[in-house]
Parts: structure tokens; C-alpha cells; sequence
């Protein structure tokens, strides 16, 4: 027994189980306060939706924005009490962690860098979900699935997730906000220009976003031409249907 006091190894246990204790309340407060302010913010969000029906992928983005935020913040600070708890200097650590706090360095400044981003984003409204974006520097396109503090993530054509860091995101092209256009030529000779040209316009009509535009001359080749305007969704699922039937291949 006089050797348990000599290494104070019941001075050691209770400070242990005072910690423990205070990591479980630590742990169930936090969690009683994620759940309590996820509730809230959820609840004003929809709230707000019905409100601004017609701006209801703009409220979904912020509201996914606004969780991702909130969740990285609880993170933080569980971790951050749960260290002062044990009475481990989270700031001396960092700082005298040498590579490692280097390191941890770079990807809080990257961090930031996709937080500032991120919420430039949404504030200048330049992209929702449910829109098809273009990264004109990454050359991939997309439907944004999710905006979080962190990436966007994208659903390509054919059916592959990218997630693109906010921080890598310098020139972003909209397709969904304005109507595009794009042009389909049809190569035409002398003796079968008039069909084709008969052809075209009897497609046209079952499209009102198409319309025949007329002869063009590219190197020396001669087209008949017709300009397929819409959403870059619409036009791209068109393009490949109305080729087809101009060219007969469909009859």
C-alpha cells in the first residue's frame, strides 16, 4: 500500500477517471449541441424554401454550404477542448512539431484557400446545384451534385464523380444559366443537296429550337447548316438525335 502512495498511483487513477468524465460530458454536450444547431439550421433553410420556391436550388446549395461549414467548425472545437482537457498546449504543439506543423501548415493555408473560394462562390451566386458547370482550366464538365466548404462535386456524362477543390477553380463556365447554340453540318454534293436539304427542314419542325440556316463553305466543302438553340443539356442530348435524321440514318 505505502508503495501505491510512493508512486502516486492513486493520485494518477483518480486524475484519469476525472478526465474520462470529463471527456464523456465534454462529448455528450457537443453532440446535444450538433444535433440542437443542425435542427435549426435545417429548419430555417426549409422554411425558407417555401418562401423562395423559385430560388429552391439556391437555398439547397446554401443549406448544404452552411452544414459543411458547421460540421468542420463542431469538429475543431470537439478536438480542440478534448486536447485541453488532457492539458496538451494545442498552439506549442503545432509550433513545435516541426515537419509535421510545416505540414499542417500548407493545408490549412489550402483549407482557407477552399473556404474563401467556396464561399465567394455561393455569395456571388455563380453556381448551384443541379447546374452544368465547365472548368475551363481542369477541362471537365459536369452536373454539380454537391457544393461543400471544401470541393464541388461533379457528375460527368458518363456517370463519373469528380470532386474538384474550390481552390483549383479559377475560370468556371455556367452552361445552365443562358441559352447556347451550336451548329450541325451536313456535307452535300450537287446531286444530293436538294434531299438533304428537304430532309433537314422536315427534321426541323419536329425541333422548335432548331432552325435551317443555310449553305456553308468550309476549305472548299460545301454544308447545309442548322443552329440547335437551348440549354447546354437539351442541345447536347438533341445534337446526336437530329444528326442522325439528317443524315437518313434513322429511316
Amino acid at each position: 500500500m505505502s508503495l501505491l502512495k510512493y508512486l502516486h498511483l492513486e493520485t494518477l487513477f483518480d486524475t484519469a477517471v476525472e478526465k474520462i468524465i470529463y471527456v464523456i460530458i465534454a462529448s455528450v454536450l457537443f453532440f446535444i449541441f450538433y444535433r440542437i444547431l443542425k435542427r435549426i439550421i435545417k429548419h430555417l433553410f426549409d422554411n425558407y424554401s417555401r418562401i423562395n420556391i423559385a430560388d429552391s436550388a439556391r437555398v439547397l446549395t446554401l443549406s448544404r454550404l452552411t452544414l459543411s461549414v458547421f460540421q468542420y467548425l463542431t469538429v475543431f472545437l470537439y478536438i480542440y477542448t478534448i486536447l485541453g482537457i488532457f492539458g496538451l498546449p494545442v498552439a506549442s504543439l503545432l509550433a513545435g512539431a516541426g515537419i509535421v506543423g510545416v505540414g499542417l501548415g500548407f493545408a490549412g493555408r489550402d483549407l482557407m484557400t477552399d473556404i474563401i473560394n467556396g464561399f465567394f462562390i455561393i455569395v456571388e451566386h455563380q453556381v448551384n446545384v443541379g447546374d452544368t458547370v465547365n472548368f475551363k482550366n481542369l477541362d471537365i464538365t459536369g452536373t454539380v451534385m454537391v457544393i461543400g466548404i471544401r470541393s464541388l462535386t461533379l457528375k460527368t456524362s458518363a456517370g463519373a464523380l469528380v470532386f474538384v477543390p474550390n481552390r483549383n477553380i479559377t475560370a468556371l463556365a455556367n452552361l445552365s444559366r443562358l441559352d447556347h447554340h451550336i451548329f450541325l453540318d451536313v456535307p452535300v454534293t450537287e446531286e444530293n443537296v436538294t434531299d438533304v436539304k428537304q430532309r433537314m427542314l422536315s427534321v426541323n419542325k419536329n425541333y422548335p429550337n432548331a432552325a435551317f440556316v443555310g449553305v456553308q463553305i468550309v476549305d472548299e466543302k460545301v454544308y447545309l447548316r442548322s443552329q440547335l438553340t437551348g440549354t447546354y443539356r437539351e442541345i447536347s442530348e438533341q445534337k446526336a438525335q437530329i444528326l442522325s435524321q439528317y443524315y437518313g440514318l434513322d429511316d
